[in-house]
């Protein structure tokens, strides 16, 4: 069997000056590439610094421009008012308008009430007697403005005063005035009236149901001060009937019978404001001894 020699070949260049000249131009080549790299990134960051320059330029241009400033107006801008917000459970405002109080009534002024004043604390009621039915006008018209007169001096000392009427023009019977002290649970009441007799008759008295005592101190402090005497048939000056007034009111109620109003002397007296002062008194002292006795 033929026996196969390995062989080891050499490499060997059989042309030197080609093989030379291909070195050369790979290494030409190289270089070449490498300028061209340069070349490539020199232009790139030229570009980029270009590109930069251009933008610069453009935000000092704008900077440079002159800014405008709005002429301020001669107006005041007005504040816009606040909302105003209701609390919960506040009623819808309506549009009808609050009417005006009538009379008297927007020109008085609501009374202060001094706790520590002699009467405060008590309800006095007063009738001042007559009304629109009756056939004494002119006496009618005399105890409303008497009562209310009294009735502002013990609202001065601290009483709670209730009148049975405050007007001329009503008509209601002596059970309904009664009704009307009683319904303000009344602590003492009187009745201020005057007789009509001959024009040469004169006499003061006060009529009674239960309080005797009561009328007896009211008409003695009233005669010692006006000098009116005792009407000639109630000579003590006192007399007992049960009115309605008296009888429905539910408290002590006396009936002050002034005098006589067709008697031109007593009538005198009693239209009298400085008199009617005096009265005013004695009747106070009479009521705060009922009441604190």
């Amino acid at each position: 069997m033929k026996r196969v020699k390995t062989r080891r070949k050499n490499f060997k260049i059989s042309n030197p000056i080609g093989f030379a000249l291909f070195i050369a131009g790979i290494l030409l080549s190289l270089g070449l590439i490498a300028v061209l790299i340069t070349l490539g990134v020199g232009y790139g960051n030229d570009a980029v610094r270009y590109v930069q320059d251009q933008i610069q330029g453009t935000v000092e241009e704008i900077n440079d421009q002159p800014t405008f400033t709005p002429e301020p107006t001669m107006e005041p801008t007005a504040t816009p008012e606040p909302i105003q917000t209701p609390e919960v459970g506040t009623p819808a405002p309506t549009d009808t308008p609050t009417p005006e109080p009538i009379g008297d009534i927007a020109d008085t002024p609501a009374p202060t009430i001094d706790a520590n004043a002699p009467l405060y604390g008590y309800t006095i009621g007063i009738n001042p007697m007559r009304d629109a039915g009756s056939d004494y006008k002119d006496e009618c018209e005399f105890n409303l403005a008497f009562a209310k007169s009294i009735a502002a001096y013990l609202e001065a000392r601290g009483a709670t005063v209730v009148l049975t009427r405050d007007s001329n023009d009503i008509t209601m019977s002596e059970k309904q005035r009664g009704q009307i002290l009683k319904k303000a649970d009344c602590d003492i009441a009187f009745e201020i009236v005057c007789n009509h007799m001959s024009a040469k008759s004169r006499g003061c008295y006060a009529r009674y149901g239960a309080s005797g005592t009561y009328a007896k101190e009211l008409a003695n402090a009233y005669q010692e001060v006006t000098g009116i005497p005792f009407q000639s048939n109630h000579k003590s000056g006192i007399y007992k009937k049960t009115e309605n007034v008296i009888h429905y009111c539910g408290c002590p109620c006396v009936r002050l019978v002034l005098g006589n109003w067709d008697n031109a002397e007593d009538r005198a007296i009693i239209q009298n404001e400085s008199m009617q002062q005096k009265i005013f008194e004695a009747i106070y002292t009479v009521l705060l001894g009922r009441l604190k006795g």
